[in-house]
């Protein structure tokens, strides 16, 4: 058996901890319960198991002592297989214990690998050989103790002495401890692989927040350059929520997550740029529940939306129009609609300057956060909900379809370059 790698960091890259941390190290809690808990359970499986084992075989006849039957097999397994469990978890624990609590090393390799890493392998395995050597005799004494009181021992006396018994627990504590090194790096594994992607998702969204933050600035930057020589007193107010706007981006960008409350907020510090650029040409409907304020998602979803409906919607057309948000719950699933009565989606992919920029990361965004359960759907405004069958203009429909609770990890494979 092979020894897991060593995941040792240079001393630059594992500081020492502090006299704080040092004095809040608990070994007991970090290093023996949960190993001796994993250890115990597999140790009463294997027992049952192997004694099933032994009953089959002496049924079959092959067995050469015949009256010992299932309970005495499940007994000793049991009994035998306890004592030298606690002997090799004792023994371990007090050798394990001082090299963590005394090496930052040994932490991290206990933390990142098991149980399994936390000693060279030049140790471990005489220790747990010499422990297991140990217990067995242990046993082999209790049992002989328990047993010289039977009729049988006589019997079993002649087929059961301390060199077998010493090479049956070798092997015991072999199997034990085999099937558990297994399940500790394939859970390790599992670990690694849900940091990696974790990571990976985080390190994607930053990159596709900060893209679409400049491209917003942009055309705000623009719409602030047009208004300095003509209305330098709304140009200031403009510059004033693009202040608050940026202050409050700037916070949520810190985090991978932001409840609804806080993302309409900074939609609202956005309409009040575009409502001093456009004035009344712009009218603005929200509908935000109460009940649905404080839904965790991924922030920058709802103001390229609104964007995009007042870039490409309405600000073409001289009369402007009118941008309704609504917000709502169907079932497990959160649905937000953004809905403009402007010049509908054929004349908007028509304009040279509609690259779908806002868009493509808003759609790469939800891939990431929640893989195939979120969708986004654009249609025209006439199939939109809450329209009626005839307008003069079809406006445009954006709606984001998403699970109530926003997942830890991504729905699907992460790896995706938009």
């Amino acid at each position: 058996m092979l020894p897991p790698p060593s995941l040792d960091l240079p001393p630059h890259q594992a500081p020492p901890l502090s006299e704080t941390s040092e004095a809040t190290l608990n070994p007991l809690r970090t290093l023996l319960i949960p190993n001796a808990k994993r250890i115990f359970i597999t140790m009463v499986v294997w027992s049952i198991l192997m004694a099933l084992y032994s009953r089959l075989m002496e049924e079959q006849g092959i067995e050469a002592a015949r009256q010992y039957g299932l309970w005495l097999y499940l007994s000793g397994n049991l009994g035998g297989g306890l004592i030298v469990f606690v002997v090799s978890m004792v023994g371990w624990y007090t050798v394990a214990s001082r090299l963590w609590l005394r090496s930052e090393a040994a932490r991290l390799r206990h933390a990142t690998e098991g149980m399994y890493a936390l000693l060279p392998w030049k140790v471990f395995l005489p220790l747990m050989i010499g422990l297991s050597l140990i217990g067995s005799t242990v046993t082999y004494a209790i049992w002989a103790a328990l047993m010289a009181r039977t009729q049988e021992w006589a019997t079993m006396r002649q087929q059961m002495n301390l060199s077998g018994n010493l090479l049956i627990t070798l092997l015991y504590s072999t199997g034990i401890f085999s099937i558990d090194f297994f399940r500790v790096r394939a859970a390790m594994l599992h670990i690694r692989v849900e940091t990696a992607q974790r990571l990976h998702v985080e390190a994607q969204l930053q990159r596709l927040q900060a893209q679409m933050e400049p491209h917003m600035l942009f055309n705000t930057l623009a719409n602030l350059h047009a208004l300095i020589e003509t209305q330098p007193g709304k140009a200031q107010d403009m510059l004033s929520h693009l202040i608050d706007y940026l202050r409050a981006t700037l916070s949520a960008s810190r985090t991978g997550s932001a409840p609804l409350r806080d993302e309409m907020a900074r939609v609202q510090d956005y309409l009040a740029l575009m409502q001093i650029r456009m004035g009344e040409r712009l009218r603005i409907i929200t509908d935000v529940p109460a009940d649905l304020r404080e839904v965790m998602l991924p922030p920058m979803l709802i103001q390229p939306l609104v964007e995009n409906a007042i870039k490409h919607g309405l600000d073409p057309l001289p009369g402007g129009g009118t941008l309704h948000i609504l917000v709502k719950r169907e079932r497990d699933m959160l649905e937000i609609t953004v809905r403009d009565d402007g010049q509908g989606l054929d004349a908007a992919r028509a304009t040279p300057s509609n690259s779908g920029f806002g868009l493509s990361c808003v759609q790469a965004r939800l891939q990431a956060c929640y893989g195939l359960e979120a969708r986004l759907i654009l249609e025209p405004g006439s199939q939109g909900p809450g329209q009626g069958a005839a307008h003069l203009r079809p406006g445009t429909v954006a709606i984001l379809r998403l699970p109530m609770q926003m997942p830890a990890l991504p729905a699907t494979s992460p790896l995706i370059t938009p």
